[in-house]
């Protein structure tokens, strides 16, 4: 009489390697599968089953191998064994059933897969599915793999897992700004703009002026400031002392970028300290440490989710007194409110593959001044982020949104997030440009 081999598995998502299993079982005699049960999953694992165990028993019992499948718990003992007159236990070398070795074969799992590994990829697939739409705007433009892996329950205070992830993301968003103290908020770069402003500047300032967000850093200031603004192809010809010299790394209006070296020089001779608003810029370009304070967002050159902002700063520098809470860089440093956790926790996953990303921002940009780079103005002040063109772009499918920019063009800004998901761009082949 063939011998009866029992081969236990919850098959939750059955892929090859379950298959391989069960057919070098099938080798050794009758194959009975003892399949767990839901809620034996649920107490083990912590989640239901994708598939019903009805619904799993129905595809064992499809594969030919298969003679019988019956419900077993989660661990196997000598009685289930004798429940189902099974001769032999057939596993995987991460056999934990409590069954004397003689009454067990061990095989090596198939490498490279498991039900851990597919739920992953699913995930990815489903990042790649929304992210059909190519968006030409700043960011963010993509919800990454990475920004939805590390996702879960967490909290600011006494929560030993985030505070690990907090403090990975903060040491690498140090070494990325070059600065000693980053504070981080829940809200826009906006925010962060704003309250460093009225944390740091004050006294004689020079606004750099290159389009609308540089521009509108004078709103933001405190009043007492007594502001000069300067266009940036004038500021060889400003001199006097200034306190602070505000500038816009990339200015994403006019798809410009500044000399930050140039600047800094002005700043020296000026006797000013260096407000930088670094949302256009940070994780993309080089040369943030030139700053003494500077402000950003989660969503941009950073590449995760909205949510998070940044004020990141040397460390001589003191911020000044608020009367208010809210508003007030030692509330937002001490935690004394509710902080952009989940922003974080999307950070954390980008961490590992930010080197990629950016490389993917280059490559559209180089396919984009590739096909139409007549079009657009020598490379000295281009950022990574966006590419102006005089001439006005078209979609070629249905799909896409299109920038518009806030500072009057003739021409038009492309931003290179859309695509960052993914090693094949074809923004050259998804958009067309009409030269003015």
């Amino acid at each position: 009489m063939e011998k009866r081999i029992m081969v236990d598995m919850s098959a939750t998502l059955i892929h090859h390697g379950h298959i391989r299993l069960l057919q070098k079982a099938a080798e050794c005699g009758t194959v009975v599968v003892g399949l767990t049960r839901d809620d034996e999953i649920f107490a083990i694992k912590g989640y239901q089953p994708e598939l019903s165990f009805n619904h799993r028993k129905e595809v064992l019992e499809s594969i030919k191998y298969v003679s019988e499948v019956v419900s077993t718990p989660w661990l196997i003992d000598e009685k289930i064994l004798e429940k189902y007159q099974i001769d032999l236990l057939v596993h995987g070398d991460d056999n934990s059933n409590l069954i004397a070795d003689a009454k067990v074969k061990v095989f090596s799992r198939t490498q490279g897969v498991s039900s851990t590994d597919i739920r992953q990829k699913a995930q990815r697939a489903i990042t790649q599915i929304n992210n059909q739409k190519l968006m030409l705007t700043p960011g963010p433009a993509v919800v990454l793999h990475e920004n939805l892996e590390y996702l879960k329950p967490i909290f600011g205070r006494g929560d030993e897992e985030f505070t690990l992830m907090a403090e990975s993301v903060t040491n690498w968003i140090k070494k990325l700004s070059g600065q000693d103290e980053l504070v981080m908020q829940q809200g826009s770069s906006t925010l962060a703009l704003e309250l460093a402003a009225h944390s740091f500047v004050q006294g004689n300032v020079l606004l750099i002026s290159t389009g609308y967000y540089s521009d509108r850093l004078e709103i933001l200031l405190p009043k007492c400031c007594n502001v000069t603004i300067c266009k940036y192809e004038n500021i060889e010809n400003i001199d006097g002392h200034f306190d602070w010299v505000l500038c816009a790394y990339t200015e994403t209006s006019t798809a410009f970028k500044v000399d930050l070296k140039m600047i800094k020089d002005k700043v020296d001779k000026v006797g000013a300290k260096l407000y930088v608003d670094a949302t256009g810029s940070i994780g993309l370009e080089e040369n943030h440490h030139l700053a003494d304070v500077m402000a950003f967002s989660s969503c941009k050159g950073l590449f995760g989710l909205t949510g998070a902002s940044f004020i990141a700063h040397k460390k001589n520098l003191t911020p000044k007194f608020s009367e208010y809470f809210y508003f007030n860089m030692e509330t937002q440093k001490n935690k004394m409110v509710t902080g952009p956790y989940h922003a974080i926790a999307s950070l954390y996953g980008v961490m590992k593959t930010h080197a990629i990303l950016r490389e993917r921002v280059i490559k559209s940009k180089e396919k984009v001044l590739q096909k139409w780079g007549n079009l657009t103005r020598d490379n000295k002040n281009q950022p990574l982020l966006c590419t102006y063109i005089e001439g006005k772009v078209t979609s070629l499918d249905n799909n896409i949104v299109l920038y518009s920019p806030r500072s009057e063009l003739s021409g038009s800004v492309i931003c290179h997030f859309g695509e960052i998901h993914s090693d094949d761009v074809k923004i050259d082949t998804r958009i067309e440009i009409i030269a003015c």
